[in-house]
């Protein structure tokens, strides 16, 4: 089974409708869907997207988008192991950190999908945004 980790930027894309972003988001996961990807998220990036989407469109669609979460991507946890290496790393953003090193506990996780390429540029893993992931998938 293929792995891929996915940056909470691009699920925040996804809950905005911004475009075009929204729209590479959303074959992202259409795409991961019809060939059974695992599409891997950091455990920190549900109440981020939780509280996105409830300020901008109600608790209502704030619930709707957790099911869909739950239903088609894996949770990775954040424990004391993936904030420790997030604090000594040579990321310049804690977060960035933590989204690198969630993605770390996969062993064979292909690459990571962020639309903030620059600021994985340490990475061990392969970076793609969402819009390379689809020109390379379909």
């Amino acid at each position: 089974m293929r792995e891929f980790f996915v940056d909470t930027n691009v699920l925040i894309d996804f809950a905005r409708e911004i475009e075009p972003e929204a729209t590479y988001a959303k074959e992202l996961f259409l795409i991961a869907c019809k060939k059974s990807f695992v599409m891997n998220i950091c455990s920190l990036s549900y109440n981020t997207v939780y509280y996105i989407t409830k300020k901008r469109q109600g608790r209502a669609k704030a619930n709707t988008m957790m099911q869909w979460l739950s239903d088609f991507t894996k949770c990775l946890p954040v424990d004391h192991i993936v904030v420790k290496h997030a604090k000594i790393s040579q990321f310049r953003d804690f977060e960035d950190a933590i989204q690198y090193f969630c993605a770390f506990q996969i062993p064979k996780c292909e690459a990571i999908i962020t639309r903030n390429v620059r600021d994985f540029r340490t990475s061990a893993i392969p970076i793609l945004t969402p819009y390379e992931f689809l020109c390379n998938e379909l």
